[in-house]
């Protein structure tokens, strides 16, 4: 017996629902292409600020992180133990560890916020170099030096014990003003007495020379080591 074809189907009849139909978009007015536009130009404008400014910094940055990483070596020679950060393995090769290297081309230098050395040996744990970017509150980006310590520890009731930092302040310019010759200045009379210090077993020798020669930084407590 054959077989009978289905019925066709009827049209779907158009909705009485306006919401249904699909809006025609308006044709752009003067107001959206001239938004368009400055949109446009203030996102080149951008674009080209932050990668001249990122050139600077990777420039800068490299240049400090290879003074830092020879102080670093002058330190270890006299067993004055210290470490890097951004560590020495993210942005450098080694040939002949530490002495022999060069830097890592795929390294993102221009990213780096914050140069330090911290100070590891025994009796000066606290001790820190620290260079970092900031933005100050007019907007710029601001390029600071401090050199950081303990002044001690003390037991609070609901924190436990606290170990009482203090700063000078070495270095505070705009990004764009840094001086590499004022900063190797301020870093070599920092750097010499940090060293002559240690030799002399008188981190507190190195202290005063810090508190009469820049200004004072930020104190404040952090959680000490202590179990």
């Amino acid at each position: 017996m054959p077989r009978r074809s289905a019925p066709p189907v009827p049209p779907a009849r158009p909705s009485d629902d306006p919401s249904s139909e699909v809006p025609v978009p308006l044709p752009e007015d003067d107001f959206i292409t001239a938004l368009k536009a400055d949109l446009a130009r203030s996102q080149e404008s951008a674009q080209a600020r932050t990668g001249e400014d990122l050139t600077k910094r990777a420039a800068l940055n490299q240049r400090l992180l290879q003074d830092l990483w020879e102080v670093h070596n002058q330190f270890e020679d006299a067993s004055i133990h210290l470490t890097i950060e951004p560590s020495q393995t993210l942005f450098a090769t080694f040939s002949d560890y530490p002495h022999t290297w060069m830097f890592k081309e795929n390294f993102d230098f221009g990213s780096v916020k914050t140069l330090e050395l911290k100070d590891r040996t025994q009796g000066w744990l606290g001790f820190t170099l620290r260079f970092w970017y900031y933005a100050a509150p007019e907007g710029r980006t601001r390029f600071r030096g401090i050199f950081e310590w303990c002044d001690g520890e003390s037991y609070h009731r609901y924190t436990g014990w606290m170990r009482m930092m203090s700063q000078a302040v070495l270095y505070d310019e705009p990004e764009a003003a840094v001086n590499v010759r004022d900063l190797h200045r301020i870093l070599k009379d920092t750097v010499v007495a940090w060293y002559g210090a240690h030799l002399e077993h008188a981190a507190e020798k190195f202290i005063e020379h810090l508190k009469e020669k820049y200004p004072k930084g930020a104190s404040y407590a952090k959680e000490s080591y202590r179990s």
